[in-house]
């Protein structure tokens, strides 16, 4: 290095730093914009320059007396004659510093998991955090695999492997139709510039797989409930109404005594009469949110309405109903709770007074099955299952359970509750043959 790239000697420097104040300036003749800064421990080697745009810039460039006046001044003249824009450099050097390495564990299926994909499930709720969980636990070996780095073959395995361990080919559907579209979200959210799984297919079903699955998804959601889960239902309903109630008392007895007495009421909750409903007519959920007193008479033991799912038909079908005994004094209770009212919602909200969400039911759901100690994983929507499967299984004809539950034609139940009524056919054989019998000739008979 060349002492004459700067007149700022070691002398000059120590003589500054003794009689300078903090932040006073000793400036080069030689380089425009090389100086050394007084701080409060020594000097700082600075260089001043203004960058593309114009505007000043101040790089520091080291301390006195770590570096001294030459290497400072050589760094300094090297930027100005390169018209370099060290700052700029530095930043870009940083970004840079981010390695193919990193990036790769950035895009992991844990991090995408764990960081944005938990954010946008939280908008699901209940559902969002069942997804989450199903993809971490059914996908861990992959949890610390680049997404990008997913391949056929992984997914083959991962197939191979769980359908080794049992599981039916319509779980693994669903477990890698969550897994794809994570992986989608991340493609679509820029985290990954392509999508690896975009064309990858879970291997074919094998016969018995099909078989296995077809049953499996008719048997586990389109069915009776046992008796343990419907003396579970009814138990739950019951303990959570006296539940309810010892909460309020306990509510208004520790600073709470605005609050309404539950005890003289017949039911302590909305969801208590909505469920028995639920459960004796099989209606869906939305129906039952909309259902107002006009459609269901209390008078005459009759509920008639046109399901939400089919009024946009050019000719709906309508629900025409007769209550039983039992039903019929539930929600002629609910209906004298509720002021003997002509009209409106059955089951209006009870802060609104308007419809409630389509959510509403899910967490008197959830307490009702706690306290019945019913299935975790029992829907809401089987109180539907379980009242078209009852209704076929106790011999009512397919198309009249079909008008019952708001289907114009029977062919959504044969082919999704069929099965639940295997002796239907036997039994129309066995009257066939004896109807043939009874109308054929007696000497046909006798030579037969």
């Amino acid at each position: 290095m060349n002492t004459a790239e700067t007149s700022i000697t070691d002398t000059a420097v120590r003589k500054f730093l003794k009689d300078a104040a903090i932040n006073e300036i000793l400036s080069c003749a030689v380089q425009t914009g090389f100086h050394l800064r007084k701080v409060a421990k020594g000097g700082s080697w600075r260089y001043r320059y203004n960058d593309a745009t114009g505007k000043r810039r101040v790089k520091t460039i080291g301390t006195y007396p770590a570096m001294k006046a030459p290497e400072a001044a050589w760094w300094a003249r090297e930027w100005r004659h390169s018209e370099a824009d060290p700052i700029a450099e530095r930043k870009e050097a940083r970004q840079a510093a981010i390695t193919a390495e990193q990036q790769a564990e950035h895009r992991t299926v844990r991090s995408y998991l764990d960081g944005a994909y938990t954010r946008a499930q939280a908008r699901k709720k209940n559902s969002g955090k069942l997804t989450i969980g199903r993809i971490r636990s059914v996908f861990a070996d992959l949890l610390d695999r680049d997404m990008l780095t997913l391949t056929k073959s992984d997914i083959e395995a991962w197939q191979l492997k769980r359908e080794k361990a049992g599981i039916a080919y319509i779980t693994l559907k669903r477990d890698y139709g969550a897994l794809k579209t994570m992986v989608r979200h991340a493609f679509k959210n820029g985290a990954l510039d392509r999508h690896p799984l975009q064309d990858v297919q879970l291997l074919a079903p094998t016969h018995d797989d099909k078989a296995k699955s077809f049953n499996a998804e008719r048997q586990e959601d389109r069915r009776m409930l046992t008796d343990a889960e419907r003396v579970g239902l009814l138990s739950g309903l019951d303990k959570w109404d006296e539940e309810l109630r010892e909460q309020r008392r306990s509510s208004r007895a520790h600073g709470k005594p605005h609050l309404p007495s539950l005890d003289g009421l017949e039911f302590a909750h909305w969801f208590i009469p909505y469920c028995h409903l639920a459960m004796h007519t099989g209606m869906r959920c939305g129906d039952l949110y909309s259902l107002t007193w006009k459609e269901l008479n209390i008078r005459f033991g009759r509920l008639q309405k046109y399901p939400e799912k089919t009024l946009h038909n050019p000719d709906p079908i309508k629900i025409d109903l007769p209550l039983n005994d039992e039903i019929k004094a539930i929600m002629g209770r609910w209906w004298q709770q509720c002021g003997k009212p002509s009209d409106g919602l059955v089951f209006p909200s009870p802060i609104t007074g308007g419809r409630l969400s389509g959510t509403a039911h899910q967490k008197p759901w959830a307490n009702v099955k706690r306290l019945g100690v019913m299935p975790a994983g029992l829907v809401f929507y089987s109180l539907r299952h379980n009242f078209i499967s009852t209704m076929l299984h106790i011999g009512v004809p397919i198309f009249e359970v079909a008008r019952m539950v708001g289907h114009k034609s029977s062919k959504m139940i044969e082919d999704s509750y069929g099965h639940l009524c295997p002796a239907a056919a036997a039994t129309a054989m066995q009257a066939f043959g004896k109807a043939i019998t009874q109308m054929a000739p007696e000497k046909a008979i006798r030579a037969s």
